[in-house]
């Protein structure tokens, strides 16, 4: 799953079978760009994303600047002193967010609760749930923007 820096899910992978996460991260990330036409500045994954390959791969879209995979295998991705730059720590501290839409997906929308079968229903099942999450968003964005609105005037 991609996230995006205000909170929307803006790529949903759901493979056959018991696939590894790092085969993806090169995709996820192409999806994301292609769904909103941004360009990440900082992508940030846990270790399950974890392959030499793919962070050089994704390092090498223009305009990415950082490519944090937590954890210790992550870590021996990344130099020393990337590791240690601002940029890398905030992007550890970002990984928070996306538990967090994680968590919300899960025990607010059901996404661990299915009630269908067959890899293409679940897949259009966790979709609709997605979408649901996405318009909540927007409707909690439009309330915050007006609310700032209301106290700079």
């Amino acid at each position: 799953m991609g996230r995006s820096g205000n909170g929307f899910v803006t790529v949903l992978h759901v493979p056959e079978g018991n696939a590894a996460d790092s085969p993806q991260l090169v995709s996820l990330v192409e999806e994301t760009i292609g769904n909103t036409g941004v360009v990440p500045s900082g992508i940030s994954a846990d270790d399950g994303y974890c392959s030499a390959d793919a962070v050089a791969s994704v390092r090498m879209i223009p305009g990415v600047e950082c490519v944090s995979i937590s954890g210790s295998k992550g870590k021996r991705l990344i130099s020393e002193e990337d590791w240690e730059s601002e940029l890398y720590k905030e992007a550890r501290r970002n990984r928070s967010s996306v538990e967090s839409l994680i968590f919300t997906l899960k025990y607010v929308y059901g996404f661990g609760i299915l009630r269908c079968r067959g890899i293409d229903a679940v897949r259009i099942e966790l979709l609709e749930k997605a979408i649901v999450h996405n318009i909540n968003r927007l409707v909690v964005l439009k309330k915050r923007r007006r609310s700032r609105q209301k106290q700079a005037a």
